[in-house]
């Protein structure tokens, strides 16, 4: 067992290490690597902790990090609802500081909020199925582009015969309100990416993706375009 952890290891390090030194790629490509873990508190209930680590790949360096903490409950089979806390420690700037963001860790400034969301998954035909998720984000911050945003995402997800290997494709629509600039759809997210599970009969996941955002409309305020090659590893405890 400990060997096969190990091999895990090897692999995300190798993957992380790529994705830092890809100097080939544009340079508003990013690499965003994230560790999850859920535990088990009751049937229905599970408490949630995430980590994100993001950095620019060219010139490699740190972009910023997440924290989330969060509360699910299962209403029933495919059917959740979610809240929490979410802390990003950005670079520090003037325009951060002039938006309310506070001093965090490391010479970093904190951007906090609070999100609720509600996520329902149903099959379209055998081994193929589709997650809807609408979610609820509140920011502490008076950000010049909003104060609350509302996410929709729709994600295709296809499960492989006698395999954990599930390949998905994923839209994402943000409603932006509450800023400088006037309310609407502003961001556009596309995700493309496989989970599966490294080590077969074990709780942990593993997901490799490529994302691609696009922002619109947003005024006298600069568009936010990247993309990103991201790993996930996450845990489950009972």
């Amino acid at each position: 067992m400990f060997l096969k952890f190990k091999k895990v290891f090897i692999i995300i390090l190798f993957l992380y290490s790529y994705s830092i030194n890809a100097q080939d790629l544009t340079d508003n490509l990013k690499s965003w690597t994230g560790f999850g873990l859920s535990y088990k508190l009751n049937d229905n209930l599970n408490a949630k902790m995430n980590q994100l680590f993001a950095f620019n790949v060219s010139p490699a360096n740190y972009s910023f990090s997440q924290t989330k903490l969060a509360l699910s409950y299962k209403i029933k089979r495919r059917t959740y609802i979610e809240g929490g806390y979410v802390r990003g420690l950005f670079n520090e700037s003037n325009s951060l500081i002039r938006q309310g963001a506070t001093s965090g860790w490391f010479n970093t400034l904190a951007v906090d909020r609070i999100y609720s969301n509600f996520s329902y998954r149903h099959d379209i035909v055998k081994r193929l199925s589709l997650k809807h998720k609408i979610e609820y984000q509140y920011f502490f911050s008076e950000l010049d582009k909003y104060k609350t945003r509302t996410l929709y995402s729709a994600r295709l997800i296809y499960n492989v015969r006698k395999s954990t290997l599930a390949p998905y494709l994923e839209n994402q629509f943000y409603y932006y309100n509450g800023g400088i600039i006037s309310s609407g759809v502003k961001r556009y997210r596309f995700k493309a990416g496989v989970s599966f599970k490294p080590i077969k009969d074990s709780s942990t996941s593993l997901a490799i993706y490529y994302m691609l955002q696009n922002e619109f409309d947003t005024e006298q305020i600069s568009d936010n375009d990247y993309s990103v090659i991201g790993i996930n590893l996450s845990f489950k405890l009972n």
